[in-house]
């Protein structure tokens, strides 16, 4: 079965509808409470949920080089990253589509997941996964000695693999996407489980 197909499948079996009167986008739990606004350089530590903060703080002096206002447009790329939308035929965010796509937890390559897209479409794609990688969602596989194992992908080229890490399902579900998950040996309750 393809990647269009499972995504036709699941919108057809998918029975979830936002409640009348709600707003259909969401953020990222980092997100949530944030006004990116209020984040300067010097109190990011105390406004930013931990896993941000420490994302952040190598681009902070004395590390990094980031000004306030460097921080602020760092911080909306980001969470624009992590907005998404709960009518899927809108779209989701690059991040969650990723998400949902690797939710299946089997090891693969962008090509693999989305063969129909262009060359600077997956650029973006691998971009995002190496996001996402950062976030501790997913990570590259390597062989014993460290080194990257690749594979020949659809443009006979040698591609990196993902492997989808417990982070994954558990970001999907404190977003509210856990009735999406595609992870095998999941029970419906545990797809319906919203964290």
């Amino acid at each position: 079965m393809t990647d269009t197909n499972a995504w036709l499948e699941a919108l057809e079996k998918t029975d979830f509808e936002p409640l009348p009167g709600t707003v259909n986008t969401y953020q990222s739990y980092r997100f949530v409470d944030l006004d990116i606004n209020s984040v300067t350089v010097d109190n990011y530590q105390d406004l930013l949920v931990p896993s941000l903060a420490r994302q952040v703080e190598i681009f902070v002096p004395p590390s990094g080089s980031f000004e306030t206002e460097d921080l602020r447009r760092y911080l909306e790329l980001v969470c624009s990253y992590e907005t998404s939308t709960t009518d899927l035929m809108m779209g989701l965010s690059l991040a969650d589509q990723i998400r949902l796509t690797f939710s299946d937890m089997k090891t693969s390559t962008i090509c693999d997941r989305y063969p129909d897209i262009g060359l600077a479409e997956k650029r973006r794609y691998r971009c995002v996964a190496e996001y996402l990688i950062r976030q501790g969602e997913l990570t590259k596989l390597r062989d014993e000695n460290g080194k990257l194992i690749k594979k020949i992908g659809n443009m006979q080229k040698a591609v990196v693999l993902y492997m989808p890490l417990p982070k994954l399902l558990e970001t999907l579900r404190r977003s509210g996407l856990g009735h999406l998950i595609k992870a095998s040996g999941q029970t419906q309750e545990e797809k319906n489980t919203v964290n």
